[in-house]
């Protein structure tokens, strides 16, 4: 397709190939290799591994902004496959691929799982964004489409997507009803949800305050609901309301002085506690 005669109109493949082999030439690559890594379209992992690094970053704490989880995501994802490429690493035709996207797209076919029960979402997708924020220096649109329904095909920016999450299931009382009756793995699933919800922050920054402030209210301050939460799983709190902490910490939420105080008070009690059981 990239090789028919056709103008720029009719064939946007061929427009943007030869628009990236000039763009390639002025920058000093020479031709023949500029036409090669023009063509390139398809990236992912080196044969035999698995992954984006997004979530290692962000469950290690071991990085400082953006930039560092772009660039764990293009180090795993700069092999290139195709006609003649096995997964080839092409880290400077990943990059200049990446400063030119605009828009990210991630598609699902169930609602059984979604951006925030599910951590592949973040690590691919948010880690995406990552990337394209780290050489660009700012969001690209990010969308994810869903056909669950294929009747009712749907298409939401991810930050209409995680307001939609957020109130339909996590502010469902019958979510959490659902998860007391899987005591130790069901509270393991909240602070799940508060790893994703901060990992979404951290690459895709899409995440409203009064997320955070929800699910402090919601599962840590609720005296009935805490209670349940320590019985069942005290280590899946403490987890939780160090996410919370740590978007503090980063300056990705600024809660009132009365919320802050209770989280670090509540954290600390936790973290005695464990102390005093060894």
């Amino acid at each position: 397709i990239a090789d028919l005669d056709e103008s720029d109109e009719e064939n946007y493949l061929a427009a943007n190939l030869r628009a990236d082999v000039v763009r390639a030439i002025s920058e000093g690559i020479p031709e023949d290799r500029a036409r090669d890594e023009a063509a390139v379209r398809i990236f992912g992992d080196a044969p035999g591994t698995y992954g984006s690094g997004t979530n290692i970053l962000i469950r290690t704490s071991g990085w400082r902004d953006v930039s560092d989880i772009g660039d764990i995501y293009r180090s795993y994802g700069q092999y290139a496959y195709g006609v003649g490429r096995k997964g080839d690493a092409m880290p400077e035709a990943f990059r200049r691929r990446l400063e030119l996207m605009e828009v990210t797209v991630k598609n699902s076919v169930s609602r059984e799982y979604d951006l925030l029960d599910n951590d592949d979402v973040y690590n691919d997708l948010g880690g995406f964004n990552a990337a394209v924020r780290s050489v660009r220096g700012e969001m690209p649109v990010s969308v994810i489409g869903c056909s669950a329904d294929t009747s009712r095909l749907r298409t939401r920016t991810v930050d209409e997507e995680a307001r939609f999450v957020f109130r339909s299931k996590i502010e469902n009382p019958k979510w959490l009803e659902g998860l007391k009756r899987h005591g130790f793995k069901g509270a393991q699933e909240i602070s799940n949800m508060a790893e994703y919800l901060f990992a979404w922050d951290a690459t895709s920054n899409i995440i409203d305050p009064w997320m955070y402030q929800s699910v402090a209210e919601r599962f840590l301050f609720d005296e009935e609901t805490a209670e349940w939460f320590e019985d069942a799983n005290p280590h899946a709190m403490h987890d939780t309301a160090a996410w919370l902490l740590q978007a503090i910490g980063r300056g990705m939420w600024d809660p009132d002085d009365e919320t802050r105080y209770q989280l670090e008070e509540l954290y600390m009690e936790l973290e005695s506690m464990f102390e005093g059981n060894q």
